[in-house]
Order: C-alpha cells, then structure tokens, then sequence
C-alpha cells in the first residue's frame, strides 16, 4: 500500500503518510464519509480557512508575515484564499442581478433610465484576476520607501486582504441591497472607501507605520484606484461598443 499522494510506502496502521502528512483514505467514497470530511475541514473552527478568516481580522499583519516568511500549513494559501472570494463574488452577483434583478450599472446621479450593462459582471473574475498585479504594483510603490517587502509579497499581502474584504462584500452587499432600497453604485462606492480603509489598516500594521504616514498613502492610493477603475471602465465601454453589446443610440436622451 502507498499513498495516493506521494506514493511514499505505508503500513496497514497509518492514519497520515510519514512523509507527506496526508490522511490514509482506505474506505470507498460514501456520502457519509463525504460529509465528515466537509466537516472536518470547513466547520472545524481550527481549520485553516477560518483561522486565516478570524485572524485576517485581528492580527492581519501577522498572517500575511506568517505566510511570507515560510511557515505554509498554519494559514490558508493567499492563492486559493483570493479563488474561493472571487468564486463566492460572482455567486453574489448572480443574486443581485437575477434574483433581486438589480441593474448594477445605473447611475443614481442623473434622471435617465441608464442601458442595461450588467453582462460586464459576467467577466468579474477575470478582471479580478486582472486587477490583482495592480493594486499590487500601487501599494508597492506607495511603500517602497520603507523596503521591508519586495513586489511578490505586495502580491501575496493584497491577495489576503482583498479576498477577506470579498468575503465580508458577498454577504454584506446580498443582506444588504436584498432588504433595504439602497442604490447599488452608492452602496458599492462607500464600501470601495471600507475597502481601502481595511486594505491599509492592514499595510499600515505589515510595514509598522504610524497613523499619519499610513493615511496619506492611503489616500494616494485611493484616487489612483479611481482613475484606474474610470480606464478600466472606458476599455469595457469601447469593447462593448466595437462588439456591437452596446450602441450610442444606448446612451442617447429618452423624449
């Protein structure tokens, strides 16, 4: 017998491979199994995915440490934390648009009905994906002066914290826009401010930078996270334009 992992050999008395740690799976898939094992890893309040959730919280600057400087198994990867927000992001969106049939993209600052565009949300992984290296590169900047932590480790601690806020956003904007008539880009812009708040709250703590020097990065980095989502924004218009998704007569004054 080895294991279906490493292929390291096992005796008939192991629970975990001695060598790569995992668990000895011997008995047939059941639903019974399936559901202890979904238990076990999801609702166990010692896993690693609700630690690095608790944690990201109280001591974020200790998790994304943590994982920077080598220790693997205690927090969740940065990778796969960042995936499953991102996955869950665009559940909520499915709910906002088809069940509470919101029309994400309406302006709430003018007296015109806006064209529907919420199939730009149908991409809202691969712009997240996209955005990642981004915000990466602006906070790295932002910090460089202190030179505690090279670009790469900007990626992993932006992928922590934006997953974490993600998290907080599914359930925050489902509860939220589900029960109350909040306009979305008014809800959605005010949380952008929450976003970055945490997001240096954060970086402030990593990088062990007073309340001042913290704050006037953060506010650099908002505008330029303003302009930076106006370009994105006018790339996606000009994209739907030339595929035919939307045309200017769209756009045009209802008589």
């Amino acid at each position: 017998m080895v294991c279906k992992n490493c292929n390291q050999a096992l005796v008939p008395e192991d629970r975990y491979c001695r060598n790569c740690g995992a668990k000895v799976i011997q008995n047939r898939l059941t639903l019974k199994n399936v559901w202890h094992d979904l238990g076990q890893q999801v609702f166990n309040l010692d896993n690693t995915f609700l630690r690095t959730f608790r944690e990201l919280f109280t001591k974020p600057e200790v998790v994304v440490a943590t994982y920077i400087a080598g220790t693997r198994k205690r927090y969740m990867n940065p990778i796969s934390y960042f995936a499953i927000a991102i996955t869950l992001s665009g559940l909520m969106f499915f709910v906002l648009r088809d069940i509470y049939d919101l029309n994400l993209t309406e302006s709430s600052f003018n007296n015109e009905t806006a064209p529907q565009l919420n199939y730009v949300f149908d991409f809202q992984a691969l712009l997240a994906y996209l955005s990642m290296p981004l915000y990466a590169l602006m906070t790295w900047m932002l910090f460089s002066a202190t030179k505690k932590f090279n670009y790469t480790e900007h990626l992993v601690a932006n992928a922590y914290i934006i997953g974490q806020t993600s998290y907080v956003q599914v359930f925050t904007y489902i509860f939220f826009l589900g029960l109350f008539p909040i306009k979305f880009d008014i809800f959605n812009f005010a949380f952008l401010i929450v976003i970055v708040v945490y997001q240096f709250y954060a970086l402030g703590r990593l990088h062990q930078l007073g309340f001042w020097s913290t704050f006037w990065r953060a506010l650099i980095y908002f505008f330029l996270l303003i302009i930076v989502m106006m370009g994105i924004g006018v790339v996606i218009f000009l994209i739907s334009l030339s595929t035919g998704m939307v045309n200017l007569e769209d756009f045009a004054p209802k008589s």
